[in-house]
């Protein structure tokens, strides 16, 4: 495939399948390189799982509401865009709390995803009781439990170290509930493998994330000032990352479309569902893990093969919006976790937690519904709204009927890095590397499932598929290597056809 159309037009020519954050990511890079870019978007918009709606002074977000400002790929890409200005960080309000042992308690501080980072807190929550706690301390006595370098699920390793209660209270919420599935069954080396380091460095894990507590505060002094919640989020909601790569897409010159249905993938380019053809020098498959593995079912069986193998979780989000002057008292909380047993796993109070998120005299809540909870989340709208209502209603103190709703359902969408995850990603990645590099897939079915994650990768697949694409314009191989089949003429740069059996 020529990097130029009969016109003489230079640039390859990209076409990035998918137009959530990570396909429009790639598009940018892409555009950013000088290729020409097509977007082919199966639905009626762009955006993926950012859903911002605007409604009655509400900002409601469908699917992701925030992203984590330590990793600086989301951050990179707002400053290029020139919306840096438009990032806000939490307001006030009471940290999150857990709902554990029938009640709401105190996240304790100093808590981490799965450890505490300081003692005195830990000893005194009660969201454990003390034998969990006495369990837990055998931590830092017990001998290595990682002995070679085999993965395991984070559940067993810290069953095996810490007990039952804080694998249940903390790490099934915190870990479990941002990849929608069990921490019995998520990698240990694709989603923590910080812990597989501890365990080496310090022995016991406990002794591990203390010190680490320690070393972060005193950065923290030295710094005068804590850095506060790593989160941050865009004043008008997440959907302005999308409109604003829309936008800038389309004044560098990128084509953008909506019902454009991939079918096939060829060494042409790509088949659409009515027919017609777009040429592609180089494809991003960024449509997610089911489309990946349809589209490459036929030429790559093997990788499509590894895509469908890979567990997709579904959940549901509601967003409620209710009067202020119905709460028993005005939310001064940004929500909680849920420990104990029931079909929520978690409720966030967005207009606490960031500003401008609810009219004056509202606010809003947005609670969260996964498949491993059980079967409401599948449920008819007629029964899971009253579902909700009756869950929270006592939890929030609030009375009265909410004043906006929404229902978001995301289903088989969301990837599980359960056991094994990282040598999926290696046989998906390493097969298109050695058969066909100007194909990649992208996205948090592979390398991670945070925007800033997805950004990242959209963009490195993006470069990955366009180097690839120049070295074929050049005669080389997947490594930079002539291809087979071809020779080096002598020093002149051209190639001439290998003998037979060469």
């Amino acid at each position: 495939m020529s990097g130029a159309d009969d016109d003489g037009c230079a640039g390859p020519r990209l076409v990035v399948i998918g137009g959530g954050i990570t396909g429009l990511s790639a598009a940018w890079q892409g555009a950013a390189r000088g290729a020409r870019v097509t977007v082919l978007e199966a639905s009626g918009r762009f955006g993926g799982k950012i859903v911002t709606e605007r409604r009655d002074g509400f900002v409601i977000e469908g699917g992701p509401d925030s992203y984590v400002a330590y990793r600086p790929a989301l951050a990179r890409l707002l400053d290029e865009l020139g919306i840096a200005d438009e990032v806000i960080a939490p307001g006030g309000g009471r940290r999150a709390a857990l709902l554990a042992r029938g009640a709401l308690r105190p996240m304790p501080a100093g808590m981490g995803m799965v450890l505490p980072t300081r003692l005195w807190p830990f000893v005194t929550t009660r969201v454990l009781g003390w034998p969990d706690k006495l369990r837990a301390g055998l931590d830092l006595v017990i001998p290595r439990r990682l002995r070679d370098g085999r993965d395991v699920s984070i559940g067993a390793f810290l069953r095996s170290r810490l007990g039952d209660g804080i694998v249940d209270r903390y790490a099934e919420v915190m870990v479990g509930g941002i990849y929608g599935a069990r921490v019995d069954e998520l990698s240990l080396d694709a989603v923590l493998p910080s812990l597989r380091r501890n365990e080496r460095e310090h022995r016991s894990l406990m002794v591990a994330s203390l010190a680490q507590g320690r070393a972060a505060r005193r950065g923290r002094a030295t710094a005068r000032g804590a850095v506060g919640s790593p989160f941050r989020t865009l004043r008008a909601g997440l959907g302005r990352v999308v409109e604003a790569l829309v936008e800038g897409l389309g004044a560098r010159g990128v084509e953008l479309r909506t019902g454009a249905a991939a079918v096939r993938l060829t060494d042409a380019g790509v088949e659409l569902a009515d027919g017609s053809l777009v040429p592609a020098d180089a494809v991003v498959l960024a449509g997610g893990a089911a489309c990946s593995a349809l589209l490459l079912a036929g030429p790559a069986p093997d990788a499509a093969a590894v895509l469908d193998a890979i567990p997709l979780a579904s959940t549901t989000v509601v967003s409620l919006g209710f009067r202020v002057d119905d709460f028993d008292r005005p939310p001064d909380s940004q929500g909680w976790l849920e420990v104990d047993p029931g079909p929520v796993s978690g409720v966030t109070t967005s207009s606490v937690k960031f500003a401008g998120r609810a009219p004056d005299g509202q606010a809003l809540v947005r609670v969260f519904i996964p498949d491993k909870r059980g079967p409401l989340t599948g449920a008819p709208d007629d029964e899971l709204l009253p579902a909700v209502l009756d869950h929270v209603r006592p939890l929030l103190g609030v009375h009265g009927e909410p004043t906006v709703t929404r229902i978001d359902r995301w289903h088989a969408v969301m990837p599980k890095y359960t056991v094994g995850h990282l040598d999926r990603v290696a046989a998906v990645d390493g097969w298109l590397a050695a058969h066909r590099p100007t194909w990649a897939v992208a996205g948090s079915a592979l390398h991670g499932v945070g925007l800033p994650e997805c950004v990242a990768d959209g963009r490195a697949r993006a470069d990955a598929v366009l180097d690839a694409a120049a070295g074929r314009a050049r005669g080389e191989g997947p490594s930079g290597a002539p291809e087979a089949g071809t020779v080096p003429a002598d020093g002149s740069g051209a190639a001439v056809p290998a003998a037979k059996g060469a």
